[in-house]
């Protein structure tokens, strides 16, 4: 994207939530919802981060994680028994040669199971970001309906702290709201939402992960 489309890109977005935001103020001046669209915003980086559902299924991949290691050492550990003991036969003889097979075996089994892991992973975590993300959208229309809100905008927090100038540039090009009166964020009570939500359903006992 070159400079020009960025620029137009950053004024289309802003002029998309300055009419959004006028709709909203035209319709409190107005007395009623019908005069105008009703806008709220939400930090979605806050609402993931700080979602117990996700804290807990943070803490069970890691578990997770730590349980798969140990098993992946265990493994490699009797593969180099295999192999040192082959070093105590003949190359030639017939008990090198079976046991020469019997490693080969033991190799592609653990390669395998290595890449049937990595692949049960990936794909339950993937699953995990769906689930995650459709209780989010639940919530957040949950709390926009309570409140009287038509359309609702994600806003991010500008992140001063990297060292890269152009990862900065973008954070400022991609920001969706660069202003919202604090009465407009819904963050805080969508969280509140997905929590108890998450804390009927169990907590942390309710996620499964690698099992």
């Amino acid at each position: 994207m070159n400079a020009r489309t960025s620029g137009l890109a950053v004024v289309a977005t802003a002029a998309l939530v300055w009419a959004l935001a006028a709709g909203y103020n035209h319709a409190q001046q107005a007395g009623g919802p019908s005069a105008g669209t009703r806008v709220g915003v939400v930090d979605l980086v806050r609402v993931f981060n700080e979602f117990e559902q996700t804290k807990a299924l943070n803490a069970e991949m890691e578990r997770y994680k730590l349980r798969v290691a140990e098993e992946k050492q265990a493994k490699e550990e009797k593969l180099e028994v295999e192999r040192n003991t082959l070093q105590g036969f003949a190359p030639d003889s017939a008990e090198y040669a079976q046991r020469m097979r019997a490693l080969k075996k033991m190799m592609i089994d653990y390669k395998a199971w290595v890449a049937v892991e990595r692949e049960n992973m990936t794909g339950e975590h993937r699953a995990w970001i769906e689930r995650t993300y459709a209780a989010v959208m639940e919530g957040i229309a949950a709390v926009a309906r309570h409140n009287g809100i038509q359309v609702v905008v994600t806003r991010e927090e500008l992140e001063t702290s990297v060292p890269e100038t152009e990862t900065l540039l973008k954070q400022i090009l991609n920001r969706k709201v660069v202003y919202a009166d604090p009465e407009l964020d819904l963050t805080d009570a969508v969280l509140v939402t997905l929590n108890d939500l998450f804390a009927k359903k169990g907590g942390a006992k309710s996620i499964k992960f690698g099992q």
